[in-house]
């Protein structure tokens, strides 16, 4: 089926967005290690650290939020769903998923883009640290962030009702 093929590839650019930019948590580590070693060590603090983490983890948070969801790591606040049935807790993900996950992401994925472009128009600048770097690779990350987890927001949705409608998984034998 053409859905099916279609949520693998959204699934597989998950997986692989994921794995690629949770290696920026090694370029967080040696930014924070330098600057700790070069103010505290050296008395010689650089004007770049700063900017560079900041921009660094908040690409890692949102390029790996939707590699995140697609292994079930995200974290559930709940008194009754873990006692659910695997069919009980899709339908509960069906019925809250359009009340409260996609009218969040829709904000996000427009708000963000907005912000992006509106940052490459003007050529905006980080203020908060000495340097002022280009925020429009930021704004974009962020966009694109939010965009792929609304990707696998839906795949995630349609897996659940695939799920909840046929008793099998997509992607399990005789698709």
């Amino acid at each position: 089926m053409l859905f099916v093929s279609l949520i693998k590839g959204i699934d597989w650019l998950a997986d692989q967005t994921g794995k690629i930019f949770s290696t920026l948590i090694v370029f967080i580590i040696l930014t924070m290690s330098f600057e700790v070693v070069a103010r505290y060590v050296f008395n010689n603090p650089t004007l770049w650290s700063y900017d560079l983490t900041y921009m660094l983890g908040g690409v890692l948070f949102l390029l790996t939020t939707p590699y995140v969801l697609l292994h079930h790591g995200d974290v559930r606040v709940d008194v009754f769903y873990h006692s659910y049935s695997p069919r009980q807790k899709r339908i509960v993900d069906l019925v809250l998923s359009p009340i409260i996950l996609f009218p969040v992401l829709c904000v996000f994925v427009s708000q963000s883009w907005d912000f992006a472009l509106r940052a490459l128009a003007m050529n905006e600048k980080a203020m908060g640290g000495i340097l002022e770097p280009s925020m429009v690779p930021f704004r974009f990350a962020i966009a694109l962030g939010f965009s792929l987890l609304a990707l696998e927001g839906v795949a995630w949705f349609i897996r659940d009702l695939f799920f909840v409608l046929k008793g099998k998984e997509i992607g399990a034998e005789n698709d």
